[in-house]
């Protein structure tokens, strides 16, 4: 996965706008104080970032494999 950051920062990949929108959502809604429910709330103020975050792996999971995908494309021709 880093490897696949390192070569979408360098230009060498391009990841899905669904994965690059869903990147920087999570980024700024776990960074940003403000949630859609507030964290003092035990249990369900955490839920919320548990989603986002759960979200983020998800997509990440699928960008990677569409990575592997391309990388191998890349090696056979």
């Amino acid at each position: 996965m880093w490897q696949m950051i390192r070569e979408t920062l360098s230009g060498r990949y391009h990841m899905s706008l669904l994965s690059v929108g869903i990147f920087v959502f999570a980024i700024v809604y776990i960074v940003y104080p403000n949630d859609l429910i507030p964290d003092h709330i035990p249990i369900l103020g955490w839920l919320d970032d548990l989603l986002v975050v759960f979200l983020l792996m998800w997509r990440m999971v699928a960008e990677s494999h569409r990575y592997v995908r391309s990388k191998a494309m890349d090696r056979k021709g």
